[in-house]
């Protein structure tokens, strides 16, 4: 492994350059950064693959739009589609993507979803179709520098800060550590409940020295089933995942004392088949004992399925809420006090 990531050291080097030098030319204004008029906070991270982002991002959305007239805006990752989508309740995964159709489950009318690779494009046709779009929060949009933000918000796991990695390929990093210089707040994620502080300094070497440093963890909710939360006692599940790391659902699993005798793995964003839905049904079968139990997430995307396969739905899946370790109400504040100086100024120069 050692000698793989030494050989793999000359590519990281060329990766983080290229987008070191295009960082520098948005700092120069060399490329153009446009300014939308709404509030826009980013949600991101340096690393590629999952570090909570989605659990995070319902976190400010379920809060801010209570007040503001809000929007999300996803690139849509692993649709079937290209361009500006607005979600609504035909939407599938395939047409927007597995979190956005997620994150659409829980709006209930109070936001709005929508997905476009363009994200300048995305929030200008948002701002068309949307009158009185106050906030936009950008999944994932850490990279995409060609909108500008009020409020960027770095997150980074636990178990795997920014700091101790490095730039694809040798690590996971999509640029080198100092693009934390660019977050207004830093975030880490997946955090136990027992945690030690991670090593501020070493944030803030790369971070700006006056940034707040938050601590959240996943919090798991009530098994549902067919819609109905709280389901009945089992001891025996058959494991269906297609998320970046199912590592801490396992461990919470064990915690409770709960037997994964299958656990079908598969790769982040995987588009579920009919001959999916039948492997694990014959599982299922030949273990009448065991619950099939999969993530809200990956729910979304078998759902359509079951009345297309011919399968009772006996699925169950476990949601996730985020559980905030250090100061909510600060977190809130400082996010809260950027939206309403750019809403400010926006009507100041109406």
């Amino acid at each position: 492994m050692i000698f793989l990531k030494i050989l793999a050291w000359p590519f990281s080097i060329l990766y983080g350059a290229i987008a070191s030098c295009r960082n520098y030319l948005y700092d120069l204004s060399w490329f153009k950064s446009y300014l939308v008029p709404a509030a826009v906070i980013c949600v991101g991270n340096l690393k590629a693959g999952g570090t909570g982002k989605t659990p995070f991002t319902q976190f400010l959305l379920d809060h801010f739009s209570a007040s503001y007239k809000t929007a999300v805006l996803s690139r849509g990752y692993g649709r079937k589609t290209t361009g500006f989508v607005l979600a609504n309740v035909d939407s599938t995964a395939a047409a927007i993507g597995d979190e956005p159709l997620q994150l659409y489950t829980h709006a209930a009318g109070r936001y709005h979803v929508a997905v476009c690779e363009d994200r300048v494009a995305g929030a200008q046709q948002l701002l068309q179709q949307i009158p009185g779009l106050q906030l936009i929060i950008l999944d994932d949009g850490f990279q995409h520098r060609r909108i500008k933000r009020d409020v960027n918000i770095l997150l980074t796991e636990y178990k795997d800060p920014f700091y101790k990695d490095y730039v694809l390929p040798t690590g996971m990093l999509r640029e080198f550590r100092r693009g934390a210089a660019r977050a207004d707040l830093v975030v880490v994620t997946k955090s136990p409940v027992a945690h030690k502080p991670l090593n501020h300094e070493a944030i803030h070497r790369y971070a700006r020295k006056q940034i707040p440093v938050h601590y959240t963890a996943i919090q798991y909710g009530a098994y549902t089933k067919s819609g109905q939360a709280g389901v009945g006692d089992f001891d025996q599940v058959i494991l269906v995942t297609g998320i970046a790391n199912s590592g801490p659902l396992l461990e919470y699993l064990a915690a409770k004392g709960i037997q994964v005798i299958e656990h079908i793995n598969k790769k982040d964003h995987y588009n579920y088949t009919e001959t999916d839905l039948k492997i694990v049904q014959e599982l299922q079968q030949r273990n009448p004992q065991a619950q099939v139990l999969t993530t809200e997430k990956d729910w979304v995307k078998v759902v359509p399925l079951f009345n297309t396969c011919g399968i009772e739905n006996t699925w169950m899946y476990i949601p996730i809420d985020l559980l905030i370790h250090t100061n909510r109400e600060e977190l809130l504040s400082v996010i809260n006090t950027k939206i309403t100086q750019r809403l400010k100024s926006l009507i100041n120069h109406s």
